[in-house]
């Protein structure tokens, strides 16, 4: 049964999903209080905080969307073929750009994506059902030695070996 953010303990190495990110940009309560708050206490040094390219491209592409959907007032379904119509609906974003900078600001160790995270990441992604960007993290996580997980994504609930902490979601 996942943990809540807040029980992340002191000193602890914790990788960051890229739902973590997104919460704490796109307010969404009452989740993004938990992540704004675990951001903090990676910035404080409390929490040892660790991300990946993937996951830092994957907030960026959501955070990206939330914004052409405030924006715009569209609903979600069906955004990327209204984007691929209309082009134009990428121009003057900026708010997507907060990620790497937040990530930067906090000095993060982010591990770059390779070719040998691809080729591990293939492998977990049918041994654990996981789709790509999930098995990647799961893989970074491996690579890195990592147990704790910040997320909000439930696909990594049966994953053995990783301690899942999520937001409250009440």
């Amino acid at each position: 049964m996942p943990s809540l953010l807040e029980d992340i303990p002191d000193g602890a190495p914790c990788f960051l999903d890229a739902t973590i990110f997104y919460y704490h940009l796109v307010n969404t309560p009452p989740m993004s209080d938990g992540c704004s708050d675990l951001l903090a206490r990676v910035e404080a040094g409390a929490v040892n905080g660790l991300t990946s390219t993937v996951a830092l491209a994957e907030a960026t592409h959501k955070v990206m969307l939330a914004e052409i959907v405030r924006l715009h007032s569209f609903t979600p379904q069906g955004l990327i073929t209204r984007i691929k119509k209309h082009p134009e609906l990428l121009d003057n974003l900026t708010e997507h750009k907060q990620v790497a900078a937040l990530a930067e600001s906090l000095r993060l160790f982010v591990e770059p994506f390779t070719f040998d995270l691809l080729k591990r990441g293939a492998d977990i992604s049918t041994q654990q059902r996981l789709l790509t960007n999930d098995a990647l993290i799961v893989a970074a996580m491996e690579k890195l030695g990592l147990s704790y997980l910040a997320t909000n994504d439930d696909d990594f609930d049966s994953i053995p070996g990783l301690i899942i902490c999520k937001p409250t979601r009440t």
